[in-house]
């Protein structure tokens, strides 16, 4: 049982409420982090896929140049047969040159029929790049924007937060000493809420029904009990 006036029961209550504000702005400022890397990670996934497809325009661009590649052989060989054409001496070798050459040529007609699907891949590719270059710029600046927002909102949270500690400091020094020991031990023991009201009997802690002696001597309001259920500081206004 502790003995208080009702002005020390309305600070105590100011108190509680300020350190409970103070435990809301303070899980606020810890979050903040997890929100920036966030943000980050979303955009890296963005870096992530833009470098995904730059490596599919290279690899394109790779190909398409195989195969012109492939195609300045053919077109070598096929110069180099021709020439070679003039000097054989016979039908049979003349023919199997011919063959030789139409082989070469057939070959170069599925190459360039890739060459054309490669190019054709290759201009989407780079147009799908090049979308996805201004999109990544502009979820940039908007992911930029909104941290610069939350490095403002957490200076905001602290200094909310030391005028807050100021608040509490005040109403501390106001209070007796003792009760403010009694107060924060509970406090720490019961889940960081310290003092509840009794209304109709009731604990606004666990909300169970207290002993009416007790309840009848809470409404002579110059004292504090306990609880019998959740063992918190309870008072009648």
């Amino acid at each position: 049982m502790l003995s208080i006036s009702k002005p020390q029961l309305e600070l105590l209550i100011e108190l509680q409420e300020n350190e409970r504000e103070a435990g809301r702005v303070q899980a606020e400022i810890e979050a903040m982090p997890d929100k920036m890397a966030a943000l980050e990670s979303g955009l890296q996934a963005w870096t992530q896929e833009i470098e995904t497809r730059k490596a599919h325009v290279d690899a394109l661009k790779k190909d398409y140049r195989a195969y012109e590649g492939e195609l300045e052989t053919n077109q070598a060989r096929i110069k180099k047969r021709q020439v070679q054409l003039n000097s054989v001496k016979t039908n049979r070798e003349y023919q199997g040159m011919l063959k030789e050459i139409e082989d070469i040529r057939a070959a170069s007609s599925r190459i360039e029929d890739a060459s054309l699907q490669c190019l054709d891949d290759l201009e989407a590719a780079e147009k799908q790049l090049e979308e996805k270059n201004r999109a990544f710029t502009a979820e940039k600046e908007r992911i930029d924007a909104e941290k610069q927002q939350l490095a403002e909102q957490t200076q905001q949270l602290r200094q909310q937060m030391n005028q807050l500690q100021d608040k509490a400091a005040e109403f501390a020094d106001k209070l007796d000493s003792d009760l403010v020991a009694q107060y924060r031990q509970v406090k720490q023991r019961c889940a960081g809420i310290g003092l509840v009201p009794v209304e109709n009997a009731v604990c606004k802690g666990c909300h169970l029904n207290i002993p009416p002696q007790l309840y009848n001597e809470l409404h002579r309001g110059n004292e504090l009990r306990m609880c019998p259920h959740c063992h918190r500081l309870i008072y009648v206004l």
